[in-house]
């Protein structure tokens, strides 16, 4: 990566320029099983940027000379933006929304969020003691953003890092060392079950029906009308579901596990399972009814079809999601652009104030996941029905 190839000059802003960096523990993109050789994440420095609105001036040259797109899959989904003087959450809505990409309406939420600017919602509210394992945002559901972003504005003095996973690299090891299990995946998908609580429930992965499901429930609603308006949001991505005697609702997705990453044309692994896991085996969530000691229900991930994954496979696989990660040590103003179809990320536990702020996009330029025979055959009869906002962008 040269500074001729992330330059962001523009007759407005002639001197704006990201220039490259390196950080340790950055990993090299051949080891993924890519033909070339990159750092992951990739690293830009926004030099002679003082204001927002010069950063929005880089920021948005960078994403419509089309070297964004470029960049990304060069550094194998992920780049690491710093130096941008980005203090609040309106800053970073205004930064990032000069992407150009469309925000995300995300259906079904396992998380705790809170909206604090437009598309700018708080990460994930959970104690900040518990971590949180590799994951691809909405990778159990059908519905799935495109591209994450986030933002640094307070960093913790202890912990706290971001650990970021390639996909590929997963895929690709994975089949060196459990190819057998590979292909299990590939053939037979996985199987999710978020089981959402009545009440309101803290925790890193748990929300209650009406945080997940209640775009439309109002407060005057009686117990069938909420039900209708919750199901009818549990509808747009998954027809298994099942309410139980003490008002909790459990639905189910079964979704392909490894795919295909239509920029590079490599298998990629894709989605919960190694979250769903590693939550099932801290919280002791391994055995039903899978309610940990947090109050929360943890089932631990299985195959499409509903039979138990070996507990040595699901072991080495997160192992190997976890030993590949490039922890992002956060500073102030730091933007992190991921791929989300081929990037996992991960939370490291902290001790101190930390905020960092996620949005999500959707890219109407380019299908960027595909599928292998047997995925596209487990989605043939899955609903997907995405929230579009009419005037985003």
């Amino acid at each position: 990566m040269t500074k001729a190839s992330v330059s962001t000059s523009t007759k407005e802003s002639s001197d704006t320029l990201l220039e490259p960096f390196t950080f340790a523990g950055q990993k090299d993109t051949k080891d993924f099983g890519l033909a070339w050789s990159a750092p992951f994440p990739g690293a830009l420095h926004a030099t002679n940027t003082k204001t927002i609105p010069e950063a929005i001036a880089t920021i948005q040259a960078l994403a419509t000379t089309g070297n964004l797109r470029t960049l990304a899959k060069h550094h194998a989904g992920a780049l690491l933006i710093r130096g941008l003087p980005i203090k609040t959450p309106h800053d970073y809505s205004a930064v990032a929304h000069a992407l150009g990409l469309q925000p995300h309406t995300e259906v079904g939420r396992p998380p705790l969020r809170t909206v604090l600017a437009p598309n700018v919602k708080t990460a994930n509210e959970g104690p900040p003691e518990l971590p949180i394992w590799p994951h691809n945002e909405y990778g159990w559901s059908t519905i799935n953003p495109a591209w994450l972003t986030f933002c640094a504005l307070r960093v913790p003095g202890q912990g706290g890092a971001t650990p970021i996973t390639s996909g590929i690299y997963i895929a690709h090891r994975i089949g060196e060392v459990k190819p057998r299990f590979l292909e299990e995946l590939r053939r037979l998908g996985a199987k999710y079950t978020y089981r959402y609580t009545a009440e309101v429930l803290v925790s890193n992965t748990g929300n209650s029906i009406r945080g997940a499901y209640g775009e439309h429930v109002t407060d005057e609603d009686d117990e069938e009308t909420f039900r209708r308006k919750v199901e009818a949001e549990v509808r747009r991505h998954s027809e298994q579901f099942q309410w139980h005697e003490d008002g909790s609702l459990s639905v189910t997705h079964v979704v392909p596990a490894i795919r295909i990453h239509n920029p590079t044309g490599l298998a990629v692994f894709f989605g919960n399972i190694t979250s769903a896991w590693g939550r099932s085996r801290h919280h002791g969530a391994t055995r039903p009814p899978f309610r940990g000691d947090d109050g929360s229900y943890h089932p631990p991930p299985q195959f499409g079809d509903g039979s138990p994954m070996d507990v040595d496979d699901l072991d080495t696989l997160l192992d190997i999601a976890e030993e590949g990660a490039v922890n992002v040590e956060w500073e102030e103003g730091d933007l992190v652009f991921l791929d989300n179809y081929a990037v996992q990320h991960s939370r490291q536990p902290w001790v101190g104030e930390r905020q960092v702020l996620a949005a999500l996009w959707d890219d109407d330029e380019e299908e960027r996941i595909g599928d292998f025979p047997e995925g596209s055959e487990l989605l043939r009869n899955a609903p997907r029905v995405p929230v579009r906002e009419p005037n985003a962008n």
